[in-house]
């Protein structure tokens, strides 16, 4: 007598790995999101970030004036005799210039460029010296006062 021998199939489910078509697109539209919160904010730190820039090269201009002052007999009227080589901060974010400089006092501003000239509440910033002894610091607009806040440390 012979028996047959009979194989039994087994199946198994197939499970697939990967997302699906509506999974990806629920994932892309929540990143979607967050990059449309996340990225003004992220502008305004960076153009406040930028501003230091200014500060930093406006009180740069600030301690070559007094030294220039202290052997001449008025307040330089150009970067060039301070000693800088071209008309940007360090950063190249701001262009520096100099104006009413006179034996009592100058002004010296940072006019943003490039991307930071969207930061249009800070532009431009100013450094003033008046009568040898007040130092006015303001922005925008505003020639006597900061605002916006934008000299804040």
């Amino acid at each position: 007598m012979r028996y047959l021998k009979v194989k039994t199939m087994v199946c198994t489910p197939v499970v697939q790995t990967g997302w699906t078509l509506s999974e990806l697109l629920v994932s892309l539209a929540l990143m979607a999101v967050l990059v449309a919160v996340a990225m003004p904010a992220f502008q305004a730190q960076q153009s406040q970030a930028r501003r230091s820039d200014a500060q930093s090269a406006l009180q740069q201009l600030q301690l070559a004036q007094a030294r220039w002052r202290g052997t001449q007999s008025s307040h330089a009227a150009d970067l060039a005799s301070l000693g800088w080589a071209g008309d940007l901060s360090s950063g190249g974010h701001y262009r520096l210039t100099i104006e009413d400089a006179s034996r009592d006092g100058y002004v010296l501003i940072a006019t943003p460029i490039g991307a930071q000239a969207r930061d249009s509440a800070c532009a431009p910033m100013r450094l003033q010296l008046r009568h040898m002894a007040t130092v006015v610091l303001s922005s925008g607009s505003n020639l006597v006062g900061d605002p916006a806040r934008c000299w804040r440390h």
